[in-house]
Formats: C-alpha cells, sequence, structure tokens
C-alpha cells in the first residue's frame, strides 16, 4: 500500500505479495481519493484480487470505473469475477483489446465475448481521456527510442492473420496532485521509458510516483542499466515495480536517486 497526499493505492494482486495476502502471476490496483470515484486499474488473472480486497477491507463494489491496461489475462482475466458484485461497472478500454492474443502458440487473451453483456465498455479513441477530476488515461505511448519494443513472441490475431502485437491498446493512468503527477503502468510492453517521456511531455508536471510491472524480467543486465540510466534523468521521486519488473530490474531500478 502506497500513499501520495490524499491518493491511496492499494495493490490487490502481483507475484510477489506476501502473507496473509495471496500472489498470482498479474497485476490489480485500487486507487482511492477523496472526493472521486474509486478505480480499479487491472483485475489480475483470477478472483484472487477480489480475496484480497476482503482481507484489506476494501468494498469494490464502491468502484465505479475500472481501466484494463491490455489485452492479457494476467490482467484482464479477473474481470469476469466483478460481475457478482452486483453492478454496472464501466470498463475503460481502447477497441484494439479485443484481438485474439498468443504467445507464440499459447492462448493469452481472454473470451471477451462471454462478457459483453456484463459491463459498459467505454472505448477510448483519443491520446488522452479524463476519467475523474485528476485522473486521466493515455496511451498508446509513441516508440521514441531503439532500445524498446514488444516481445516479438507476441502475436494478436487480425482479419483471421496472425500479425505481430505492438500493444496498441496499451493505457497507463495518471493521477494529477497538483504538484505533480503519479503514473502508472500495467506492463509497459511498449517501454517504461517511451511511457515516462510521453506523461513528461502530455502533462508537464514531474513524477512524483512511478508504479507498476515493466516487463523486464527477460531484459539483459545491459539493457536494465541503460533503462535505469535514463529513469534515473527524469528526477522521479519514487518509483515501485511490480509484476513482470524481475528481479534485477526491481532492484537496479529501485534504488535509482533522482
Amino acid at each position: 500500500m502506497s500513499q501520495s497526499c490524499c491518493t491511496e493505492l492499494t495493490v490487490l494482486c502481483d507475484d510477489g505479495l506476501e502473507k496473509p495476502l495471496s500472489a498470482e502471476h498479474g497485476f490489480s490496483l485500487l486507487i482511492e481519493k477523496p472526493g472521486e470515484l474509486s478505480i480499479l486499474f487491472d483485475t489480475g488473472s483470477s478472483d484472487l484480487f477480489v480475496k484480497n480486497a476482503k482481507l484489506l477491507g476494501k468494498d469494490l463494489s464502491k468502484v465505479e470505473n475500472v481501466v484494463i491496461s491490455h489485452g492479457h489475462y494476467d490482467h484482464a482475466g479477473g474481470l469476469k469475477f466483478l460481475s457478482a458484485l452486483g453492478r454496472n461497472f464501466n470498463v475503460f478500454i481502447r477497441e484494439e483489446i479485443f484481438f485474439p492474443k498468443y504467445s507464440g502458440e499459447r492462448f493469452t487473451g481472454i473470451e471477451w465475448i462471454a462478457l459483453q453483456d456484463l459491463f459498459n465498455f467505454v472505448k477510448v479513441t483519443h491520446k488522452v481521456t479524463q476519467i475523474s477530476d485528476s485522473m486521466y488515461i493515455f496511451g498508446p505511448e509513441d516508440m521514441r527510442n531503439d532500445f524498446e519494443e514488444p516481445d516479438p513472441n507476441f502475436c494478436i490475431v487480425k482479419e483471421g492473420k496472425r500479425i505481430r502485437d505492438y500493444f496498441d491498446e496499451e493505457l497507463n493512468l495518471v493521477i494529477d496532485e497538483g504538484d505533480g503527477i503519479i503514473l502508472i503502468t500495467g506492463c509497459a510492453h511498449r517501454g517504461i521509458v517511451n511511457i515516462v517521456e510521453e506523461a513528461l511531455q502530455i502533462f508537464d508536471k514531474k513524477i512524483k510516483l512511478l508504479l507498476g510491472g515493466f516487463h523486464l524480467y527477460k531484459a539483459s543486465a545491459q539493457k536494465i542499466d541503460l533503462i535505469a540510466k535514463r529513469l534515473s534523468n527524469y528526477g522521479i521521486d519514487k518509483i515501485l515495480p511490480y509484476h513482470c519488473t524481475g528481479q534485477l530490474a526491481s532492484e537496479r531500478i529501485s534504488s535509482l536517486k533522482s
């Protein structure tokens, strides 16, 4: 759990959660801010995020808006379990999220058709969308450098053809704290440096907290060092890596001094 000013961030699902919470491969974050609607960012792989929320005394039925960062099962797989909470959640996604997703030959998406009548899907079309007084979603971020790109093993099926997945549906969340922003990522498939640079350009404010998955668990030490060096140049107050970041990258990035 992390707090910045009056914003409370609670990780409900992650690969490394400790007892009494349960862990799984996935990510889910509850965002609470006085005077604004609570937001759920991603839902993990299963109903584990719901169970962890109960253990922490968090009532997910008070959530109205859900943001799904991208279409992989470990971020959207738990979505179906929200329907049991008895309300019609708004689920913010980009249209591209519905393409079937694969890692090699393994299906890594979810069955969206089964969910179509359970939620109010809000299809995002603009680069930046405001979803509450201080909260915004943006993406997909531009591919700005020559050292970050989505894993070439990921692909989608579009118009009957299997093509490389560039995660055109990727959404990130920003909370404007007045004197700076909180930046939240799901997996950062298009590159955490790309995301940070885009957020700085769009919002023109200091990043007080960067939190989420950075998808560096398969990255070389050389690439991790390069990304860490770039992140250290942005004056970010605090970085909290989760989920798919990997141990080496998490240790290296968490120790950065702005």
